[in-house]
């Protein structure tokens, strides 16, 4: 009875962690998506997200709307960890850029985060005469991606993934934004 309860317990937690995960493998490539739900219309999100200044857009339909991301960095601290705890890829020594695009749907928008890299400080090292240095700059799939680029790493799904995903999730949440009424 006891491992039946332990069994049962352990496959709620599993699918609980499964749904929770927005980020996929495709062409060897991580890809960050999320839905929300909302009544704004494309242009009414479009504002809220261009007034945040972390985003611009390149492109647009009647139904779906493009952009990049530039200088944006992941809030740790919103997700709930320290400094001390969290990879220097996540803290704020590092900037992310990328692409995204939104799609629209009744009653909701579906956001897709691609081509995500970073740019950290350089490091330099030296030793016995020879030196080797780092631009800082790099791709998300070196950090989170096995050498193949086929599965995740074991460590990105903890807390690497609640970071990203939290911080991607707040990013393009209009519901949180407010916005203010200049007519009084």
């Amino acid at each position: 009875m006891k491992k039946i309860i332990l069994l049962l317990l352990f496959c709620i937690s599993f699918f609980a962690i499964a749904q929770e995960s927005a980020f996929v493998i495709s062409n060897k490539q991580v890809v960050w998506q999320r839905i929300y739900e909302s009544t704004k219309t494309p242009a009414e999100v479009k504002s809220i997200l261009l007034a945040t200044g972390k985003i611009k857009f390149t492109g647009e339909d009647s139904n779906t709307l493009t952009g990049e991301i530039s200088d944006f960095i992941m809030d740790f601290k919103g997700a709930g960890y320290t400094k001390m705890g969290t990879p220097l890829f996540l803290t704020n020594n590092s900037k992310y850029f990328g692409n995204f695009k939104i799609e629209f749907k009744e009653g909701r928008y579906r956001v897709t985060a691609t081509n995500l890299k970073f740019k950290g400080e350089s490091i330099s090292i030296y030793s016995g005469g020879i030196g080797l240095t780092s631009s800082g700059d790099d791709n998300l799939e070196t950090y989170v991606l096995t050498n193949d680029r086929e599965y995740f790493k074991g460590s990105f799904e903890g807390k690497n993934s609640r970071i990203i995903n939290y911080s991607f999730a707040q990013l393009f949440d209009v519901s949180k934004y407010t916005k203010t009424d200049d007519n009084w």
